[in-house]
């Protein structure tokens, strides 16, 4: 990230901090908004896709730190969630995070959700990026409104 995106991630974080004290957010609607753009990767109580980390318990993290993994998601990614580009022999790429090996495949889930099982000896480079599969538009791609009411939820579910 350039120091020009990581300004504008700061400034968007902290505009939302702002606006989200003064807001009044409603947590069943950030359920929904939960549902609709986060459980095709992420799980909570035992519903949605563990493509992303397992997310029962995320309230612990507190507002500002659940916005900037929302919204920057690239800033602290864990090991095990971080993007890789394999390109294969043939040419073809494929993004997505590794999730192990059966014998002589590995196996690679993409932003889909979509399993893959890619031949090793077809590989031919693996580059971690150290990126997040999570995309970083959700400050444009889910409302304001939305994105409290999904913030408000998200707190809520602490452990």
């Amino acid at each position: 990230m350039t120091p020009e995106q990581r300004a504008a991630a700061d400034a968007l974080i902290a505009a939302r901090l702002k606006h989200y004290a003064v807001s009044d957010p409603d947590k069943i609607r950030g359920g929904a908004v939960f549902a609709a753009h986060c459980a095709i990767c992420h799980a909570m109580e035992g519903k949605g896709a563990l493509t992303g980390p397992q997310l029962d318990g995320i309230g612990n993290r507190g507002v500002a730190r659940l916005m900037e993994d929302v919204l920057d998601p690239g800033r602290n990614v864990d090991s095990h969630f971080r993007l890789h580009v394999i390109t294969m022999r043939d040419g073809a790429v494929l993004a997505g995070l590794e999730r192990g090996e059966a014998g002589q495949s590995l196996i690679v889930v993409d932003a889909a959700g979509q399993e893959h099982r890619l031949a090793k000896g077809e590989i031919q480079s693996n580059e971690e990026t150290g990126l997040s599969l999570m995309p970083g538009a959700f400050g444009e791609v889910i409302p304001e409104a939305d994105f409290f009411h999904l913030i408000a939820w998200l707190e809520g579910h602490r452990s």
